[in-house]
């Protein structure tokens, strides 16, 4: 296999796995924009500026500012003025929001079972790492173009 096709593999298996379905239909891997919101707050380890979600959604700040209105209506977050700056709104997580996060966390296990029977866990291991690598890879990429973007130290 060439290195297109291996990458191209990449893309096609997580082109499905957005779309998978598990057994009673339900959506198998949650990867819409609401759960992509909810892992970004929780990754912040905070509550976020509307500001500071856009940075990482990679949205403008107009779209994050849309998609916290929209999971504030759903009950998953709250919207609180900053302490320091009352003129900034920050979002949380509500309960409703952590536990709709731990419940995708993990998959139908009968699901995953049947979709990794068979692979080795050395096998799942080497391939995690390799996605991990790649990664990393194309987040420090994606940084060192920003920066050369900008004209700062380290650029290309």
């Amino acid at each position: 296999m060439g290195s297109t096709a291996f990458l191209y593999a990449i893309l096609d298996a997580g082109d499905r796995l957005r779309e998978a379905r598990a057994f009673d239909g339900s959506i198998a891997l949650p990867l819409d924009a609401r759960s992509h919101l909810l892992r970004a707050i929780e990754r912040c380890g905070g509550a976020p500026s509307f500001a500071d979600l856009a940075r990482l959604l990679q949205v403008s700040p107009p779209s994050a500012r849309n998609r916290a209105l929209a999971a504030a209506g759903a009950g998953v977050v709250e919207l609180l003025p900053c302490p320091q700056d009352r003129r900034l709104i920050q979002v949380a997580l509500t309960p409703a929001g952590r536990r709709l996060l731990e419940g995708q966390r993990m998959p139908p296990v009968d699901w995953v079972f049947t979709l990794l029977n068979g692979l080795a866990p050395t096998t799942m291991a080497s391939c995690e790492h390799v996605m991990r690598v790649l990664a990393a890879r194309l987040e420090r990429y994606e940084k060192e173009m920003r920066r050369a973007r900008r004209g700062g130290p380290g650029a290309y």
